[in-house]
């Protein structure tokens, strides 16, 4: 008996989620920083005006101060919010939060109208994540751009 059409070609067995996650990659910066301040992230995939934006797992430190380290971040962002990652921009991992600046984070009201949905979170020795397993949760970006304003300080 003859092999199927999908066995004979792997590539057939994809699902769209292999298609949408093996989509062209390219870094990113989120709009209005740049340089030293940057925030550069790997867009995985582009759906419906939103970005899968891959952050270093550092931010996550920025992002929930008082959480067990991240190994994983994703964020589901609007992609008007990101640009073309430029010469010059930093795509160094973000230092941790000193203990005054856990503080300020977690002083700082969040900002409806500046979050955006948490794609993916994998967190050290926990079992890790499911993709999208957060539809609900929400961060602001304010705290990443408070991160890299705080490069090199």
């Amino acid at each position: 008996m003859g092999k199927s059409a999908v066995a004979a070609n792997p590539a057939a067995r994809r699902t769209s989620e292999d298609d949408v996650n093996t989509a062209p990659r390219q870094y990113s910066r989120l709009r209005g920083t740049k340089g030293e301040r940057a925030a550069v992230g790997e867009v995985l995939a582009v759906q419906d005006g939103k970005a899968v934006w891959k952050l270093h797992p550092s931010y996550a430190a920025w992002l929930w101060p008082l959480m067990s380290k991240a190994t994983e971040l994703s964020l589901y962002i609007p992609e008007t919010l990101l640009e073309p990652m430029q010469d010059g921009d930093s795509t160094a991992p973000p230092r941790a939060p000193t203990e005054q600046e856990k503080d300020e984070i977690l002083q700082t009201p969040e900002q409806i109208a500046d979050a955006v949905q948490v794609y993916s979170l994998a967190l050290k020795g926990k079992y890790p994540t499911v993709r999208k397993a957060f539809p609900t949760r929400m961060v602001t970006l304010g705290a990443i751009r408070y991160c890299r304003s705080r490069a090199k300080i």
